[in-house]
């Protein structure tokens, strides 16, 4: 089991952002959240990445506490969501030695020279972050995530705002990692490459999750048709 979430649940003042979300990835399963702006989703990535405390349920990660043992298991993590999380007056390169040395990759020269072509920045190794385009800190942000090989990959809204190149490549990128046994959650708006990329899917409406199908049960018309009636409820 890679990830494993109980009865979670984020509260913001009287009010609930995340209501007893309960699922679990498996290695090699990419689980698609399906929302609107608003409905929870980075919220719940959030509490996921250890990034925020959720105010009650259980987390579990490669068989460890998350909550109680956080610094324990982000090295089990890779994450993706909309706030860059290096610095941004460094460049991809200088970030990921950095990053390296914290999580003790071997072979660090080579890992972060490889990623960096891999994700297509070799060109823009030595510029600072805060140059780059969506599209580029997308890319860096997926190295980033990559560099310590994780077992557990979350992605927040990793299409938005980029161009038909750079949303291809996160969708090979995700391919990939599945096909490297990683177990995956993305949330998103976007049922059409939600739906392509994913193995199981959920929707997620005023911080209420909820299973929908897998994908060998559900077509991606049928899977929109549900998501518009359900928010049309």
């Amino acid at each position: 089991m890679r990830l494993l979430a109980s009865q979670l649940t984020k509260e913001f003042g009287h009010r609930e952002i995340v209501k007893n979300a309960t699922f679990s990835v498996q290695p090699g399963e990419v689980v698609t959240i399906f929302g609107p702006n608003g409905a929870g989703k980075t919220t719940l990535i959030k509490i996921l990445a250890t990034l925020l405390k959720p105010t009650s349920g259980d987390l579990e990660i490669e068989g460890t506490d998350a909550i109680a043992d956080s610094s324990d298991v982000r090295g089990a993590l890779g994450v993706v969501i909309h706030e860059v999380l290096a610095y941004l007056e460094f460049t991809p390169y200088e970030n990921l030695k950095f990053f390296g040395q914290m999580y003790g990759v071997k072979q660090l020269e080579d890992r972060v020279t490889t990623l960096l072509a891999e994700v297509g920045l070799q060109r823009f190794t030595h510029e600072p972050l805060h140059i780059f385009s969506r599209g580029m800190t997308q890319r860096f942000m997926i190295a980033r995530a990559l560099l310590h090989e994780p077992s557990v990959l979350l992605f927040d809204e990793p299409f938005s705002g980029l161009d038909a190149s750079a949303k291809q490549f996160v969708l090979q990128r995700v391919s990939e990692e599945q096909q490297n046994g990683k177990g995956i959650v993305i949330t998103t708006h976007n049922t059409e490459l939600g739906y392509l990329v994913g193995t199981r899917f959920f929707f997620i409406i005023d911080g209420e999750l909820e299973e929908v199908a897998r994908k060998d049960e559900i077509t991606a018309e049928t899977l929109l048709l549900m998501y518009e009636e359900r928010l049309a409820l």
